[in-house]
């Protein structure tokens, strides 16, 4: 090669090496600070590719891990709740049983009844006060959990939530809508009670003489029958009379009679008054039908009542007599095996939970070895690198310094 004082090579070369390890070097650095070994598209773009795509699963899955604690959190609210309310039967059926004995007064029926009738309604406040997040747990339905990183059946995980009531645990549930209300006869599903027991009578909002005497057709044209958080029974209280000299009785279609309208749910109506020609209270509590307290000319006296027991003869839930009692016995026991069962169904969607996270956990875990190896640097290895390249670009200013001389030199030939 000629040697030249216009043309250095050779500080081109030791240029040229120095930019190239230049760039190595800064590649090292920015791997050592990162922690990372793609610290740009260019070192290995499948490998970045692989990457990305790992991260935005390891993000799903990690979601998925929170969804699943959540479900959780949820089915165990349900089942507190349900263990409550089976404690609650349990008491029950401890008053029932000490109500079946003979040997008790009507005066200590009574009271046992009372405290029956208090926890009948427990069971209705605790069922509807179990919520999560605003989601209400024992008033039926479906959650679907996504506890998978896939839009499929395989990450999702549906739960049927029980509809749990006083009255459908206890046989006292109201008809379904568009069922017959009948007060008599082989279908009977409505008992009632009232001082004018033959004048009182059932109707829709359409027209209370509809069908045969104490029935009712509710329908959708009609108004349904409202079944949530359905009361065992009805009762319609008269609480005042005015007649002009403020009696306590009066006459039905004459005076103007107040009633108050209560069910077994410790639900209470503002007062009711009916006069004229009258006669009938609408939508009764809420039910979606009508009741016809009486005909014109029927007395009535403060403190009356006119009761609605709904269920099929024999399973009202009561204990105010010794008979009562024996039956509320087995229906308690048949309420508790019904709430085992519900139970049973929120421990296994628990216990598919608990398998699902520990799957989630180790998937995670595995993922998350995997994506290491492809984008985290080997710090031993890569800062044995940047010594090398360190070292390179110190002799590389040396002979760079040294080339840049050399033309320097030529100059003494002239000497």
């Amino acid at each position: 090669m000629a040697l030249s004082i216009i043309t250095n090579t050779s500080a081109m070369l030791a240029y040229d090496a120095m930019a190239a390890n230049q760039e190595n070097l800064n590649t090292t650095i920015a791997q050592l600070s990162s922690g990372k070994r793609l610290v740009n598209a260019a070192i290995d773009p499948a490998g970045l590719a692989l990457a990305t795509e790992m991260s935005g699963l390891l993000g799903g899955l990690n979601q998925n891990i929170s969804n699943t604690a959540n479900a959780q959190a949820l089915l165990q609210t349900a089942d507190g709740a349900l263990s409550n309310i089976a404690n609650t039967l349990i008491t029950m059926q401890q008053l029932a049983t000490q109500a079946a004995d003979g040997s008790l007064s009507s005066s200590q029926l009574t009271a046992i009844n009372n405290e029956y009738q208090a926890l009948f309604s427990q069971i209705n406040s605790i069922a509807q006060g179990a919520q999560f997040n605003n989601i209400h747990l024992l008033t039926g339905g479906n959650l679907t959990f996504q506890v998978g990183p896939q839009n499929n059946a395989n990450s999702q995980l549906s739960v049927a939530l029980p509809n749990v009531t006083a009255a459908s645990l206890l046989g006292v549930t109201l008809p379904a809508a568009n069922s017959l209300l009948n007060s008599s006869g082989a279908s009977q599903n409505v008992s009632i009670t009232a001082p004018t027991a033959d004048a009182v009578s059932l109707g829709t909002t359409a027209g209370l003489t509809t069908g045969a005497s104490n029935q009712v057709l509710a329908s959708a044209t009609n108004g349904e029958i409202n079944t949530s958080n359905a009361p065992s029974s009805v009762t319609i209280q008269v609480t005042s009379i005015d007649n002009g000299s403020k009696t306590t009785g009066g006459v039905l279609g004459t005076d103007s009679i107040t009633f108050t309208v209560s069910d077994s749910n410790g639900t209470t109506s503002g007062p009711i008054t009916l006069s004229g020609t009258n006669y009938a209270i609408g939508n009764v509590d809420g039910l979606g039908f009508d009741l016809n307290v009486g005909a014109a000319g029927n007395t009535f006296n403060v403190g009356d009542k006119i009761t609605l027991t709904f269920g099929t003869p024999g399973t009202t839930s009561d204990v105010s007599t010794t008979s009562d009692a024996q039956h509320a016995i087995q229906t308690v026991t048949n309420a508790l095996a019904t709430v085992a069962g519900y139970r049973s169904q929120v421990g296994a969607s628990e216990q598919q939970l608990a398998t699902t996270a520990a799957n989630l956990q180790t998937y995670t875990e595995n993922l998350s070895s995997a994506l290491s190896n492809i984008q985290d640097a080997n710090i031993a290895q890569t800062y044995a690198q940047f010594t090398k390249e360190s070292v390179l670009q110190n002799a590389e200013v040396q002979v760079l310094r040294q080339a840049n001389a050399m033309p320097q030199q030529l100059l003494t030939l002239f000497q």
